[in-house]
């Protein structure tokens, strides 16, 4: 199956697919560039979309289908190091609403990055040390200002 297959057959976000990038929200549209409009499989604004089946939970933003790959983008304020965590537990929730309610997107985990959008002025210490170290443990990259999707195919 294809990132637009999978996502339709994931009953919780299947009505939340949207063409290109037109799930995200304005300010975060803007900070994700392609080479080619058209190789993108679609958009799932996920904290919207799960809001009312998980509302106390920390869910992710977003998820798109890029070429052949899936990119999950979260545009998170960076001001601080305490964002990290807050990040990567977002981070855990996805993975384990992904196990349990998005099975069929577990098969693209080998396609699959994690992205970090910085909503506003990232604080350096949250780009160096302990703090990069934990963002890449985690398999988180960024906090960037933009992701280029063509960078990581």
């Amino acid at each position: 199956m294809n990132f637009t297959e999978i996502i339709q057959s994931i009953p919780e976000i299947a009505k939340c697919l949207e063409n290109g990038l037109r799930a995200l929200e304005r300010q975060d549209k803007t900070k994700i560039k392609v080479n080619s409009s058209r190789e993108l499989k679609g958009s799932v604004y996920i904290d919207k979309c799960l809001e009312k089946h998980y509302p106390n939970s920390p869910r992710w933003d977003y998820v798109f289908g890029y070429r052949e790959r899936v990119y999950y983008v979260e545009a998170h304020p960076a001001d601080n190091t305490r964002k990290v965590g807050e990040v990567t537990a977002k981070l855990g929730w996805l993975k384990h609403w992904r196990k349990f309610s998005a099975k069929n997107l577990e098969g693209l985990e080998s396609q699959s990055t994690y992205h970090w959008i910085s909503t506003g002025k990232t604080a350096s210490t949250v780009k160096r040390g302990k703090y990069l170290q934990i963002l890449a443990q985690n398999g988180i990259r960024g906090p960037d200002s933009i992701l280029n999707a063509d960078a990581f195919l």
